[in-house]
């Protein structure tokens, strides 16, 4: 993987986590996320609940997560070998990632269209706060 970030594919088409992950991915995530930590089955358990899925799809998918950086994982040794995964990230970590590389993305594609846009938007009237806010934009967008 050439960056920590290239799991991110925006589709602004889609609903909530579906905008950047597949829509297992998603569930899976927002399963950890509340869970916090567990191995394939509890995991596929706590899922269940909500979204019927094969167990080896959810070991799957948790594998692809990991080589995307947004699990972690730990084997444990005991009554066999097993992983245990984490979120690699808080929620609010996530989303402030997927908003900053859209973010970079469309500055990079539609540059002063973007700006224009985000600067106009804002409902700013005074000028000065305006020019100020395009500047930081362009800063953004320089890095």
């Amino acid at each position: 993987m050439s960056s920590d970030t290239d799991w991110i594919g925006f589709q602004p088409h889609k609903r909530d986590l579906g905008k950047v992950l597949g829509d297992l991915e998603a569930d899976i995530m927002k399963t950890i996320w509340t869970i916090q930590s567990g191995d394939v089955k509890t995991i596929h358990n706590e899922l269940n609940k909500e979204r019927k899925s094969a167990v080896t799809t959810v070991a799957t998918v948790l594998d692809r997560l990991h080589g995307k950086g947004l699990v972690q994982r730990e084997l444990v040794k005991g009554a066999g070998v097993r992983y245990v995964y984490s979120p690699a990230m808080t929620r609010t970590q996530f989303d402030s990632t997927v908003v900053r590389n859209v973010f970079k993305g469309l500055f990079e594609s539609f540059g002063e269209s973007a700006i224009s846009y985000l600067a106009q938007s804002t409902g700013i009237e005074d000028q000065d706060a305006l020019e100020e806010l395009r500047k930081k934009l362009e800063q953004l967008k320089e890095e």
